[in-house]
């Protein structure tokens, strides 16, 4: 990158860090093109951003990248990204509160199928389906705002920096709006027959009462899956937050 091949004093190791980033965010590229996301994929991309994040803070670390980015014409930008942080991690966490209520719903769920009581059965799928849809319209609803323009000084690391986040804020709208998709499509469909057939003590009865308890357990495990790389991703958030907090300082 321009920032770094200025000073041939740059460490080895700090180049490292700059293709580690490049390396990760080709990945983030792929899944932000994906025309479709399957759980597992879900939650590879969602580990994949945290990824992103943790190598962006390593370079935001370096002192080449630090001379470059704390000069004072830079500072509109860095003003930028730290209100532009604000909106991730108000994400993560708006996201972190929906998906814990969708576990709440899950296991309610899990329990009244067990003990075959058809109403908890039918409302607790409506509100699941209420909350996967409200946990893709509050990602929406998080627009990232036009891009300060930079002097070209910085312009190399600055503009990884933004398209990371451009593409964060677009895989974590994908990633809700598939697992709206799914969630509903393919589970809550299958709850309702179920909540139907708790008036039927047949064979048959049994053996879809068990398939539903194990697509419940598989989906509470995606839900917890889907919570950790949230988890990850704010902490890596915070952490770049905190070093472009110190630029101000530099």
């Amino acid at each position: 990158m321009a920032c770094h091949s200025r000073s041939n004093s740059v460490p080895i190791r700090s180049h490292y860090f700059v293709l580690k980033l490049e390396e990760e965010l080709n990945k983030l590229r792929a899944y932000a093109g994906s025309s479709s996301l399957t759980y597992e994929i879900m939650l590879d991309a969602m580990k994949a951003v945290g990824d992103v994040y943790e190598c962006i803070n390593d370079v935001l670390c370096m002192s080449s990248n630090q001379n470059c980015l704390s000069q004072s014409q830079q500072r509109r930008w860095i003003d930028q990204e730290l209100e532009e942080s604000i909106k991730l991690l108000d994400i993560c966490s708006t996201s972190r509160e929906n998906l814990d209520a969708m576990k709440c719903y899950i296991q309610n769920q899990e329990s009244a199928i067990r003990r075959g009581e058809s109403k908890g059965t039918r409302s607790s799928v409506k509100d699941l389906s209420n909350l996967v849809k409200k946990a893709c319209k509050d990602v929406k609803k998080h627009n990232s705002r036009k891009n300060e323009s930079l002097d070209g000084g910085s312009l190399a690391c600055a503009s990884v920096i933004m398209e990371a986040r451009e593409l964060t804020f677009s895989l974590l709208q994908s990633v809700f709006s598939s697992f709206t998709e799914q969630t509903i499509e393919q589970n809550c469909s299958k709850w309702s027959l179920a909540s139907k057939l708790l008036y039927k003590r047949s064979a048959a009865y049994k053996r879809e009462k068990m398939d539903h308890v194990l697509d419940l357990a598989s989906l509470l495990s995606n839900v917890e899956g889907m919570d950790s790389g949230l988890e990850c991703l704010f902490r890596h958030l915070i952490q770049c937050r905190v070093s472009l907090l110190n630029l101000c300082t530099l």
